[in-house]
């Protein structure tokens, strides 16, 4: 067909503020991630607008939720496959969930015992009178016991 041409049609984009709406996060979030590697720079148009592909709200919101779970960036880096040459599998993911998991309980387990140390120094308190008869401030100004063993 001599004169026609073929119309690609443009790589559909997203603001900014309409990704940042879409992910659920918000601009200087989103200015975070890009500086941090996490996602991809914004493409500037001749006016200064920032574009991103639109297939990055996916992204952004897979980071946003990973960090709600606790995960630190690196481990959000590895599940994105930044910086590896092959592609993850789910295998490798599982892993890095994982790994995760263990954390939250060892530092659950932390918790228990920091509540179980802290819980009678509370429930004995007198609530009143001078710092000397603190039940709270005596104890922890002793050196704790060393558990048998060490």
């Amino acid at each position: 067909m001599k004169g026609s041409h073929v119309v690609m049609p443009a790589l559909a984009t997203l603001s900014l503020t309409a990704l940042a709406e879409r992910s659920g996060v918000d601009t200087d979030t989103l200015r975070s991630y890009a500086r941090l590697g996490l996602i991809s720079r914004p493409r500037r148009t001749s006016n200064g607008l920032q574009l991103y592909p639109a297939d990055e709200a996916e992204r952004v919101t897979f980071i946003r939720r990973s960090l709600e779970l606790g995960f630190p960036v690196p481990s959000i880096r590895e599940m994105l496959g930044l910086g590896r040459r092959k592609s993850l599998s789910c295998g490798d993911v599982y892993a890095i969930a994982e790994r995760q998991l263990r954390d939250i309980r060892r530092r659950l387990a932390d918790l228990k015992g920091m509540e179980d140390a802290l819980s009678p120094l509370v429930e004995a308190c007198p609530r009143a009178g001078s710092l000397g008869n603190c039940t709270i401030v005596n104890t922890l100004s002793r050196p704790s016991p060393v558990p048998d063993g060490i």
